[in-house]
């Protein structure tokens, strides 16, 4: 049996989000006691020792985009320091009232499915779908499509599912709810249905690789999804993800999300939410590998978000292709812990990011003059630790009111200035036409970071101190100097 670390003092155990100020106790060497007060969205942090912290480094060696290792090497620099183990807690109110009536089953058309193997999910016909306390395992084979009849899953307290569902279109809502385990953990990564739930054979398989919550959204419907309370674990891809016939059809469908967990995200490409127009996430947490939350679409709040952040993809992901967009708000996010940290000038990274046409990322001529991003505010975000790089934005659709207030950014890591740089471009249109960017200095109208502090500095174009040799990492284009604006 492996010793059992000790602590000398509350400084031993740090709790993040930093923020929180919880008070911390010592009960004896091996025990801390934490006062964590009632509020109503509820808390959810990590709680880490000092004894488990590991740096992870950058041999700067092997690709361009260099090497992680826990060692560093001759030319090693640090990237980010995490715990080899760390106790998340997810403290959440439980309903009462009128939630409780409409996020927990106590009548209706039930199913409940008897613990152990799961097996023949697609044929049940009942409205709502029950797992009570208790462990349920489908096996690496099995990915059940359900009747379209089926519209609610409830995960009790106590209830541990490994498995994945998908859920069929037809009615005008849908749930996932209670505090319970939905895991992925017995897929293998990228399970393909058409390679019998086997490892993809190709590179990408978006249209039939298993991912843990999946929805297809019928013509003509507008589906509501409630999806809150549920711990998702160890998603094998993708770990959410909706499907229509036509971008009409899946503007239909919207969610409200809250007291939602994603953790274990071992693979890549184990993105968070990607949130639907009219949509509200809120009072979450999310353990990413890729892009961990996508701004697709309009109209949409998030607020009361902490995530911990690996290595693929950004934070806050809006492009890939030319969009309309407008009415985006964050709020109140709080990166713990953030492992970015590839040497070259990656496209889809950093904390918010707007990445260049997926059909050729190296191309300027992919943009769409006729197309629009507007209002897309980004309040009160928090990285702690050290971090690789801000905001890369290749704009592929006209840009107006893209506003980021009161960024901080507590460190950068070890990397070398060039690695860590912020970058903003104007692309083009197939025949030569820039896309057009408000004018930030004079009208308030184009890309404002008001606020924006690293590493304890506060960055201003006044104070010259944006560059990308700077503390503000900025090497944002020369032609485009009146469009942005730090303040």
């Amino acid at each position: 049996m492996d010793p059992v670390d000790t602590i000398s003092s509350v400084d031993d155990v740090t709790i993040r989000p930093t923020t929180l100020g919880f008070t911390k106790q010592m009960v004896n060497s091996t025990t801390i006691g934490i006062l964590v007060p009632y509020q109503a969205q509820g808390y959810r942090f990590s709680v880490e020792f000092n004894t488990q912290l590991i740096t992870t480094y950058n041999t700067l060696s092997g690709s361009s985009s260099g090497t992680p290792s826990t060692t560093p090497g001759s030319n090693g620099v640090p990237i980010h320091v995490e715990p080899r183990n760390s106790l998340l807690i997810f403290a959440e109110a439980i309903p009462t009232g009128n939630l409780a009536n409409a996020l927990v089953p106590s009548s209706g058309d039930i199913y409940y499915p008897p613990t152990g193997s799961l097996t023949g999910l697609e044929n049940v016909n009942h409205q709502i779908i029950y797992f009570q306390p208790g462990v349920y395992y489908m096996g690496s084979n099995y990915a059940p499509t359900l009747s379209t009849t089926v519209q609610w899953i409830y995960l009790a307290p106590g209830a541990f599912v490994k498995g994945s569902f998908e859920l069929q279109g037809g009615a005008s809502w849908l749930k996932i709810t209670g505090f319970g385990v939905l895991s992925g953990e017995q897929y293998t990564y990228m399970p393909d249905r058409t390679n019998g739930l086997n490892h993809a054979q190709t590179d990408t398989c978006d249209s039939t690789c298993v991912r843990t919550l999946q929805f297809f959204v019928s013509s003509g419907t507008s589906p509501d999804l409630d999806l809150h309370g549920i711990t998702l674990m160890e998603p094998p891809f993708n770990s959410f993800v909706v499907y229509a016939n036509s971008d009409s059809d899946l503007n239909q469908f919207s969610m409200s999300v809250a007291s939602y967990h994603q953790v274990g995200a071992w693979y890549w490409q184990t993105d968070g939410l990607e949130v639907y127009a009219n949509s509200i996430v809120e009072d979450s947490f999310f353990h990413s590998n890729d892009d961990v939350l996508k701004l697709y679409h309009s109209d949409t709040s998030l607020s009361n978000i902490v995530i911990w952040k690996s290595e693929n993809g950004p934070v806050f992901q809006f492009g890939w292709a030319p969009r309309n967009i407008i009415n985006i708000t964050v709020d109140d996010v709080d990166v713990i812990h953030n492992r970015i940290w590839w040497e070259d000038l990656k496209v889809n990274t950093c904390l918010i990011n707007q990445a260049p046409s997926a059909t050729d990322t190296s191309s300027d001529a992919t943009a769409d003059t006729t197309q629009t991003i507007q209002d897309l505010t980004f309040n009160n975000v928090r990285s702690e630790g050290m971090n690789m790089c801000f905001i890369r934005i290749w704009a592929l659709s006209n840009l107006y009111n893209l506003n980021v207030n009161n960024m901080w950014i507590e460190s950068w890591n070890g990397m070398p200035d060039s690695s860590q740089q912020s970058v903003f471009h104007a692309l083009y249109n197939s025949v030569g036409g820039q896309v057009i960017i408000g004018n930030e200095v004079t009208d308030g109208q184009g890309l404002g970071l008001s606020n924006y502090q690293a590493s304890a500095t506060i960055v201003t174009k006044a104070a010259n101190n944006w560059q990308d040799t700077s503390v503000g990492r900025l090497n944002f284009d020369g032609n485009l100097w009146n469009n942005w604006n730090a303040f």
